[in-house]
């Protein structure tokens, strides 16, 4: 048990200082450019979208679940079916506060080859789709309206807000728990039965594919298990494998994708998904054949110790927060109308579907609650209209 506590902080120590760069970024991206930059400039067909919303989609923390309503209101807004399945290609499998995290624990190699691999990945399915589905490509006329302007402090304040109170609410549990699998694994994991197996390619790749395309597991919360795997003996490529394959898909996603874009494009997405994961991790090996994922990991400058430490203190402070604070609590007896969201998983859902049953009129107000995946409306609205409203974020809906 000792074993694993001093891993575990370990892990902690090594994570902190990157993670809460990670975390400021991801506040300046969503509050200086936005989703809704994002949705207004990336509808449209043929190649030149499918690139750009794969540039676009690379840096935005967003995760394999929180990803589904920003695919469906790119798709609504007019973006192919290519560029949407770039968009749930590249994005999941990186962003800026998981790059942060990927150098912080593994080394520049995995920092580099992460977000390359989703480039290549978003890309290439979106060059397939767009081939495979080239005489159903439609584009719906959407006129976008101009949003608000927010002054610089506003601005500000928004960073704060979302990168270290929102973001922490979504990441905080898959974080620790990846932190704890990690620090479990290079507690208990026996040095001589990983090196004999883990190093196998033939054993190591379908292990790391089986494990990863199923789970719900984020691009931050899959680098310690995969630290902890590699400073057993995994070969590096696998490492990068589970790190493509996990963050990019789940049951969720794969559900909306068959549901919303067809049986041909969940089959090309999920073939290529591996075809993406596996390829990256071969080319890793093939190129760096005399490094073991454990040399990988130390060709990186160390941060100091005393920045180490502040950093753990603060992002436990932050994690801690955002697990146990007491929300405040409002009463939905005496509201209208009452939904069931099965699909709605974190707080980025709960803001989508806030946001936007508050754009329809006669919505007074609007209780949403994560724990029970239940959406209160009351005012003079039409349940139909909500419905459609709701589905239209990309979330299944039911009246209760």
């Amino acid at each position: 048990m000792l074993g694993i506590i001093s891993e575990i902080w370990n892990f902690l120590l090594i994570v902190s200082p990157w993670l809460l760069l990670g975390l400021f970024i991801a506040g300046l991206i969503h509050s200086f450019i936005g989703e809704s930059f994002i949705k207004e400039h990336l509808g449209g067909s043929g190649f030149i979208p499918v690139l750009k919303v794969t540039l676009f989609g690379i840096p935005l923390p967003v995760c394999s679940c929180s990803i589904i309503p920003i695919a469906a209101g790119l798709r609504k807004d007019g973006a192919s079916k290519a560029a949407t399945m770039s968009f749930l290609i590249s994005t999941p499998t990186t962003g800026v506060d998981s790059i942060f995290i990927t150098y912080g624990m593994l080394g520049g190699v995995f920092a580099v080859a992460r977000p390359l691999a989703a480039l290549i990945g978003g890309i290439l399915i979106g060059v397939i789709v767009y081939l495979t589905e080239k005489n159903n490509q439609t584009r719906l006329i959407v006129e976008h309206k101009k949003h608000p302007h927010l002054s610089l402090w506003d601005r500000i304040k928004s960073t704060f807000v979302y990168g270290f109170s929102v973001l922490p609410q979504d990441l905080s549990k898959t974080l620790l728990l990846g932190i704890a699998v990690g620090g479990a694994l290079s507690a208990l994991l026996p040095t001589d039965f990983a090196s004999e197996y883990l190093s196998n390619p033939l054993i190591a790749y379908p292990l790391m594919i089986v494990v990863s395309v199923p789970i719900y597991i984020c691009a931050v919360g899959s680098v310690p298990i995969a630290a902890a795997l590699l400073m057993k003996g995994l070969i590096p490529g696998a490492a990068l494998a589970f790190m493509i394959a996990g963050p990019a898909t789940n049951t969720i996603t794969m559900g909306f994708v068959g549901k919303k874009l067809g049986k041909k494009v969940f089959v090309i997405y999920l073939v290529s998904i591996i075809i993406i994961a596996v390829g990256g991790g071969l080319i890793m090996d093939i190129f760096l054949p005399a490094w073991s994922g454990h040399e990988l990991m130390q060709r990186h400058d160390e941060t100091s110790v005393f920045l180490k430490i502040i950093s753990t203190v603060l992002l436990l402070a932050i994690m801690g927060y955002s697990l146990f604070s007491k929300q405040k609590i409002i009463k939905d007896v005496d509201m209208e109308y009452r939904f069931y969201v099965p699909d709605m998983t974190c707080k980025h859902c709960q803001m989508t579907i806030e946001n936007s049953l508050k754009k329809l009129p006669g919505i007074e107000n609007v209780v949403i609650s994560l724990t029970d995946k239940t959406v209160s409306v009351d005012g003079e609205v039409d349940p139909n209209t909500i419905i459609k409203q709701i589905e239209g974020v990309g979330y299944t809906v039911e009246k209760r």
